[in-house]
């Protein structure tokens, strides 16, 4: 584990005066909890001007209210001993990412697989969290091939489904993911071969979970129906709230223009519709967040003095 994590739950939890300890552990929702979520993946052929766009739709309990405290965070390292710039999607205090993108033109997305097949690997809670190495891939990786080989060579801890695409190299990849076995798909060898689940060319999908053949094919048809011409405005209107996932949000990346729509769920007191999917997107140009020049550290300083 980076040190630099342990630095930064620290000072949160001191600024907020908040347990360390319970700060770390509500860190560890995801490896337990394993979130129903959906990805694609598309490039080339299956998008309009052959952009690289990438669905990450959270689906997870809305119950918890995560939704109410949204937080877009822009990392911006003061030394390139910590990475490059990228953007953690998540709530107030969490560090660990779930959704997000890179200035070098990568997404990362995530889904825990509750039903799994005998082609995954075992399970451990020994390893660095899915959470942490999600955020190494975004902080520190230039290409999807980086990230695969971090992937490879990590200690990995428990089922899941991650989705990384590229814009540099307008391709995208699905990693099936156990802390004994890992492996990497594209287009072409995509898993699980089943009927509900067929491969489409320059496309990688996943709806809600390995074995869950109603998302997995309503997520396929929705794809198809827009197929040569998915742009982000399709994905919203015409495959996320058709397939309905992305419940506590939807984030669609623009990886070829570093763009990101971002739907969130609304909270429990709010009026209106509650899933993300339903709700109104917001567009964020990374481009001039990541170029944002940086205050110094008298600037900041003077900001907080009493």
């Amino acid at each position: 584990m980076d040190k630099e994590i342990y630095n930064e739950l620290q000072g949160i939890s001191d600024a907020a005066k908040i347990d360390y300890k319970l700060l770390l552990r509500i860190h560890m929702f995801g490896e337990l909890t394993r979130a129903h979520c959906s990805y694609f993946g598309a490039w080339g052929k299956a998008t309009l001007g052959g952009k690289t766009l990438q669905l990450r739709a959270f689906d997870w309990d809305m119950s918890a209210d995560l939704q109410a405290y949204p937080v877009i965070t822009i990392y911006h390292p003061r030394s390139s001993k910590l990475g490059h710039t990228f953007t953690n999607i998540a709530w107030a205090g969490y560090i660990g990412v779930l959704s997000g993108m890179s200035s070098t033109l990568l997404g990362m997305t995530s889904i825990g697989v509750e039903f799994p097949d005998d082609t995954f690997g075992d399970e451990s809670m020994s390893g660095e969290p899915f959470i942490f190495v999600s955020r190494h891939i975004l902080q520190y990786s230039q290409t999807v091939d980086d990230a695969l080989a971090y992937i490879s060579d990590v200690r990995r801890t428990c089922h899941l489904i991650m989705g990384i695409a590229d814009g540099k190299l307008n391709t995208a990849r699905m990693i099936q993911y156990s802390h004994s076995k890992v492996n990497f798909f594209d287009d072409l060898n995509l898993q699980p071969a089943a009927e509900w689940h067929p491969q489409i060319t320059n496309v990688v999908y996943n709806g809600m979970d390995w074995l869950c053949p109603s998302y997995q094919y309503k997520l396929y048809q929705q794809i198809m129906e827009q197929y040569g011409h998915i742009t982000p405005e399709s994905t919203i209107q015409n495959i996320s709230a058709v397939v309905k996932t992305g419940d506590v949000h939807v984030a669609v990346y623009d990886l070829s223009e570093n763009i990101l729509y971002l739907a969130n769920a609304a909270a429990s007191n709010k009026q209106g519709p509650k899933p993300a999917y339903q709700r109104q997107f917001n567009k964020l140009d990374l481009k001039i967040e990541y170029d944002r020049k940086q205050p110094s550290i008298d600037v900041i300083e003077d900001q907080y003095r009493p």
